[in-house]
């Protein structure tokens, strides 16, 4: 087996403010994101660090980043005020997304890089006299920290929360996303039963996903939007192109799955398309719904788990949403700046999104409840051209996973 990793992220409190939390900070080396460089005879900037935090909105402090150094040797660089990521939807707290330049001496032979950073500002003086370090990420292999983004197709999926308890969706999630070509999968943990917590740990011993503490505050989660969503997108983001040099990630939930018409996976896809200036491919969204009538003709004699999202349910809606209403995207991490939920909020300078013609992909989206139990629906086996391969992965983790039952709990 491969050895699991990652970085220890803990949403930690900043100073003496409940609810002031930081999670996590990325080294970016990206020039092309600073919005100014400071022309500098003796400094030279080598990028940024991008720190994802929770704090009040409005925010009308001015930050300073202390950037701690090894000898504990601190730089302090004021950066004044910051604005809230997008899609705060108006709740009283908000995630933010804070950039702080990094600049080098020009004449110094032994650059060393910083390994820790605090934000602080004037409201919360603890904030000033005992900074909240969290550690800088860099990649997992040091050697590649200015290397060229590999073609690697990852997958951010959305916080796991409310005691989450359907072990057997994540399986089939896993399992169909793999065949159609993702090598690593990204979990936000907050809470779950303890079926889940035992099938994605089987994941992470496999070297196949990174499972990572999301513990929002009780207090907090009625205070900020979805568990702090928009952090976790863009911190995923940021892990997938920092930490392992991914160059490409979709970010969905447990329900979505992207589904490729024309190509016999998204992987081919992205290599047979991508030219190179494409921040996000946006895949527009159409329904199924688990109230609908199951069409189990296609499930094996054999099975073990009896059950499957993409196998069983095969009307969909008539309608295909236009791009940016609950679509989701694969995007270039690499040219990502913020993320949003359904399309890109800001990208690097020369990138642009592109729409995935509906005859190429389309956004299957499995919900529990309906948006609409009165629309038309359409027959749609499309998802059943895996059907061959997912029945079978499924009930082999689950077999691995569970092994006296062999069932995954739904």
């Amino acid at each position: 087996m491969k050895p699991s990793w990652s970085y220890n992220n803990t949403w930690r409190q900043i100073g003496s403010k409940a609810n002031h939390l930081i999670y996590s900070a990325y080294f970016d080396d990206r020039l092309d994101v600073l919005e100014t460089i400071i022309n500098h005879k003796t400094r030279v900037p080598i990028g940024s660090l991008r720190i994802f935090a929770i704090l009040p909105r409005p925010f009308n402090d001015a930050v300073t980043c202390t950037i701690r150094f090894e000898n504990f040797i601190d730089e302090k660089v004021p950066i004044g005020r910051v604005q809230p990521m997008n899609e705060d939807h108006g709740f009283k707290y908000a995630p933010y997304s804070i950039r702080c330049p990094l600049y080098v001496n020009r004449n110094n032979s032994n650059m060393s890089l910083p390994q820790s950073v605090a934000i602080s500002y004037a409201s919360n003086r603890l904030s000033q006299l005992s900074p909240t370090f969290v550690p800088i990420s860099y990649p997992r292999d040091i050697e590649q920290l200015f290397a060229i983004s590999r073609p690697v197709l990852s997958v951010c999926v959305g916080p796991l929360q409310q005691n989450y308890t359907d072990a057997l969706r994540i399986a089939e999630f896993v399992e169909m996303y793999r065949i159609l070509g993702a090598r690593h999968f990204y979990f936000y943990h907050l809470s779950s039963s303890e079926d889940v917590l035992r099938l994605l740990e089987h994941y992470q011993r496999e070297g196949i996903a990174d499972v990572l503490q999301w513990n929002v505050p009780t207090e907090l989660l009625n205070d900020v939007h979805y568990a702090a969503i928009m952090a976790q997108i863009n911190d995923c983001v940021y892990r997938a192109m920092t930490v392992d040099n991914y160059r490409y990630a979709a970010i969905v939930d447990l329900d979505e799955v992207l589904i490729p018409l024309k190509h016999n996976s998204l992987a081919q896809y992205m290599h047979q398309c991508d030219e190179g200036r494409t921040s996000a491919y946006v895949f527009r969204n159409v329904f199924f719904y688990k109230l609908d009538s199951n069409d189990s003709f296609s499930m094996p004699a054999h099975t073990r788990n009896r059950f499957s999202y993409t196998q069983m349910k095969v009307r969909r809606t008539l309608e295909i949403m236009p791009a940016h209403q609950r679509s989701k995207c694969i995007v270039n991490t690499h040219s990502i700046i913020e993320m949003g939920n359904h399309f890109v909020w800001r990208a690097v300078p020369g990138y642009t999104e592109m729409t995935v013609p509906q005859s190429v992909g389309l956004l299957f989206h499995y919900r529990d409840k309906c948006v609409n139990c009165k629309a038309q629906l359409m027959v749609d086996y499309t998802a059943r051209r895996f059907g061959s391969l997912i029945w079978d992965r499924v009930d082999e983790t689950c077999g691995q996973v569970f092994t006296q039952s062999g069932i995954c709990t739904m």
